[in-house]
């Protein structure tokens, strides 16, 4: 997915990238301005920093689309059915081995067991079944971002049921996973605000909502994207983009607008998270659709860089920044959050180091890995060298 910066090349699903950068941002920023109370540049930013948390959400919708896509396209007859095999390949080495190294950066470095209701044990094997956000007493142990691991891994695991009732009746699927998304919070709201709501509303059936506009909008693109590509309407195509931007700012200034109340983030979601997920694929539709000098304000090299280290980013840019804090880097004396030199400083410190941090495990751990083969196509592709030698 990754594109080069050059206006002249054609690359479909660079945007993607650029969208992953600025979800990786807006987590980034929330977290580190939980902790700094740094007030964005302008009175009128405040919103984003504030509802960051719905960076996740876009991860989410992103995680939708690029699965879906290749499946689509295969169906499409566009190219070869994608092999489940190399599916599940590609999902655990880019997603395991970098969990696994976080948890145990955690551990060793005592974070993990300074968390509430830490428990070791408990703690790990939940954790690597990726079923602790099922279990109150384990879902922010460890690191309290890796809830959103397991709701990605059990949607990976859902995904040969869902694509099987995908590809028959796309519609109708995503409107079934819509309902079934909000009937969850719904039903959570009702029955058990003030005790399971606030966890469970945030496990996989609360969010089949916003993986579904992912796969309807890779659906979409892939169906018809060609053609609005090659057609004027292209030129139209970066008001539809501004429309969903406008849609999205519009949507975080109203979830902004709750935070007084109690519980405001997952109440005002229980009926508004689908429009979430609609205004993300209007603005991924509308840039995938544009002509290449608007893609560029996406698919450039900053955000593909922040994409590229993207997942290290969010393993460990929480623990980074309370890291910080607990060893007063930069120092302080008493409360430092009315000390605005130091919030500053303390922002910029939580961001290049977490920047540096991701930067290094990405490019010494993760990626290598992510150029080893399935070991069953490893073997059928050693077998058919032999062969061609013998030969």
């Amino acid at each position: 997915m990754a594109a080069s910066g050059s206006i002249h090349e054609e690359r479909r699903l660079g945007v993607l990238d650029g969208l992953r950068g600025v979800a990786v941002l807006l987590v980034l920023w929330y977290h580190v301005w939980e902790i700094s109370w740094l007030p964005a540049p302008a009175a009128w930013l405040q919103f984003v920093p504030e509802t960051g948390f719905v960076g996740v959400h876009l991860f989410f919708f992103l995680s939708g689309f690029v699965i879906a896509y290749p499946f689509v396209r295969a169906a499409l007859g566009e190219r070869t059915n994608p092999s489940w095999t190399a599916f599940a390949w590609r999902r655990f080495i880019k997603i395991v081995p970098s969990y696994v190294l976080s948890i145990a950066i955690a551990y060793a470095i005592g974070y993990a067991q300074r968390q509430p209701n830490a428990a070791t044990v408990p703690d790990v094997v939940s954790h690597l079944l990726f079923v602790h956000t099922w279990f109150g007493d384990r879902y922010g142990t460890i690191n309290g971002v890796l809830w959103t691991l397991a709701v990605e891994v059990e949607f990976y695991c859902a995904f040969p049921l869902v694509w099987w009732c995908f590809r028959r009746r796309p519609w109708i699927t995503a409107l079934a996973m819509i309902a079934v998304a909000w009937a969850w919070r719904a039903a959570l709201a009702r029955c058990c605000y003030a005790t399971l709501f606030p966890n469970y509303e945030e496990n996989l059936p609360g969010y089949l909502d916003i993986f579904a506009f992912g796969m309807i909008a890779a659906h979409v693109f892939a169906r018809y994207g060609q053609g609005w590509r090659a057609s004027p309407w292209r030129f139209a195509a970066p008001l539809v983009a501004t429309a969903g931007v406008l849609s999205v700012t519009g949507l975080l200034t109203s979830l902004y607008g709750y935070r007084m109340a109690d519980q405001w983030a997952g109440v005002w979601q229980i009926d508004r998270r689908p429009l979430l997920g609609a205004a993300f694929a209007i603005v991924a539709l509308g840039f995938l659709a544009s002509p290449r000098w608007w893609q560029l304000l996406l698919d450039n090299p900053p955000l593909r860089f922040l994409a590229a280290i993207s997942y290290n980013v969010y393993l460990y840019h929480q623990m980074i920044a309370r890291e910080l804090l607990r060893h007063h880097v930069p120092e302080f004396v008493g409360d430092p959050h009315y000390d605005p030199g130091w919030r500053i400083r303390y922002t910029e410190i939580a961001f290049a180091a977490t920047v540096a941090q991701a930067t290094l495990v990405t490019y010494v751990f993760e990626r290598p890995l992510l150029r080893l083969e399935p070991p069953q196509l490893g073997r059928r592709k050693t077998d058919a060298v032999s062969v061609a030698r013998r030969e």
